[in-house]
């Protein structure tokens, strides 16, 4: 029923993809030129490549078809190999029900002073770099994430880690991941010795998890310590409350670090780049944190305010929709399942790519265009699945509100400090386990007119 690409033997539509950049480029080229439904073969495994909201919908909708398949497990199982992203059926569920906590409404909301005071230093980092003719905003914002991801998931507000080298190990993480799923050859352990891959990795992991250990051996000498802390328990005391093994623990830190960072630094930097190249859309939106904060641009932004920031909703979803923060997901079909005229055999794996779906002409009308009023809930497709940014779903984003709601203070913050410009710099997307541009994301920082008499 859906058309098939060339393929090659044993490496089926994977010759294309060579690289991320590949990766976003063979999967761009087929939708538009073959559809959204396309059965191919991914090495040896039978894929259907999909950006149909309806094939979204019966899949990430259904509480069975919540596993990923092997390619996912073995790209990724010598990072974290029995933590929340990877691990599937029974152990995933009792994992997300054992991290739930350290995620929820309460707590999430309970971190605003601590998104706050971060928001507040990444104001001053910015600070150095305007009327630079550019700035790389990835690396500054990348710094940002890092240390309010620190504080919020492990309550460590002194860094005594190397920052710099955690960064890079974890976006060569991602990038060794991301080119693995297609990569046959690593999909078995007696053949991944032989690829470049393999060692990169290796050494890669082994620093990591060097420093990793230090952070969990640190913050267990603080949990046993019998020194109370006043606070609702957060993700490390959560790990730390439960007969969890010491390489359980290190996974799921592994994991929250990664794509705590990762998500956010990318997602933001995206936003800033938007709001640069649509300054009228810029405009609005500082205008409604101005109309709600005014001009103390120091003032601690509360939950109540952040709620009524609508149109910065809107605005920070057109930018995911336009440049989505996760760019595939993978399941594996658990049972038949029926569309249209056909079936979708059990064991099918299901390649789903959000970005395309994103721009897809029939589901948003001029899809290049800027339109943060395509979300007013009178615009909304009435498929809630034709919008997937952080996957939806069962087996969902356990971290969105928490994204969410600290992007939101710090895109605030950063609107009602500075103006940002567009540089007509070209981004060059690949994709990893978030989206990336390979020429990173820059843009022109101005200070606010009324900024400088409040400072």
């Amino acid at each position: 029923m859906f058309p098939t690409p060339t393929q090659l033997p044993l490496l089926g539509i994977t010759y294309k993809m060579r690289n991320t950049v590949g990766i976003y480029n063979a999967l761009q080229s087929y939708i538009k030129e073959m559809g959204r439904n396309i059965f191919a073969m991914m090495g040896p495994f039978p894929t259907l490549l999909t950006s149909d909201p309806k094939i979204f919908s019966v899949v990430l909708g259904s509480s069975k078809h919540i596993n990923k398949p092997f390619v996912f497990s073995a790209a990724f199982s010598k990072m974290a190999p029995n933590s929340l992203a990877i691990v599937n059926g029974d152990e995933w569920r009792r994992q997300r029900k054992l991290l739930n906590p350290s995620l929820d409404y309460k707590n999430v909301m309970d971190n605003n002073k601590i998104f706050n005071k971060h928001s507040e230093n990444l104001i001053n980092k910015l600070k150095v770099e305007i009327n630079n003719e550019s700035v790389e905003v990835g690396h500054i914002l990348e710094d940002f994430t890092f240390e309010q991801s620190f504080e919020t998931l492990f309550g460590d507000t002194e860094f005594e880690l190397d920052k710099m080298v955690m960064g890079k190990c974890i976006k060569l993480l991602m990038n060794i991941g991301a080119k693995k799923v297609v990569s046959p050859l690593s999909y078995f352990p007696i053949i991944q010795i032989f690829t470049k891959i393999y060692w990169l990795e290796r050494n890669t992991l082994k620093i990591f998890h060097k420093i990793v250990k230090e952070l969990i051996e640190k913050k267990r000498k603080e949990f046993n310590s019998g020194v109370k802390i006043e606070r609702r328990p957060i993700y490390i005391d959560i790990l730390f409350s439960t007969n969890c093994t010491d390489e359980f623990i290190e996974d799921q830190v592994t994991v929250g670090i990664g794509v705590a960072v990762d998500t956010t630094t990318v997602t933001l930097s995206f936003m800033l780049y938007h709001l640069a190249k649509f300054p009228e859309i810029q405009q609005k939106a500082f205008e409604e944190v101005h109309s709600i904060l005014g001009e103390d641009i120091h003032q601690t932004i509360t939950n109540q305010q952040i709620m009524q920031m609508k149109y910065l909703d809107l605005v920070i979803k057109e930018s995911m929709r336009l440049n989505t923060t996760a760019p595939v997901f993978l399941r594996t079909l658990e049972e038949d399942v029926p569309f249209e005229k056909t079936t979708l055999p059990k064991g099918l794996m299901a390649f789903m790519i959000p970005f395309m779906m994103h721009v897809d002409p029939e589901l948003y009308p001029d899809p290049e265009k800027f339109i943060p009023e395509r979300f007013l809930p009178e615009n909304l497709n009435p498929n809630r699945y034709s919008y997937a940014p952080f996957n939806l779903g069962v087996r969902n984003c356990i971290g969105k509100l928490y994204a969410m709601v600290s992007m939101k203070i710090a895109l605030a913050k950063m609107l009602l400090n500075y103006e940002f410009v567009d540089v007509h710099h070209k981004l060059c997307l690949s994709v990893e386990v978030t989206l990336q541009s390979k020429t990173g994301i820059r843009v022109g920082i101005r200070k606010r007119n009324y900024v400088e008499k409040n400072e």
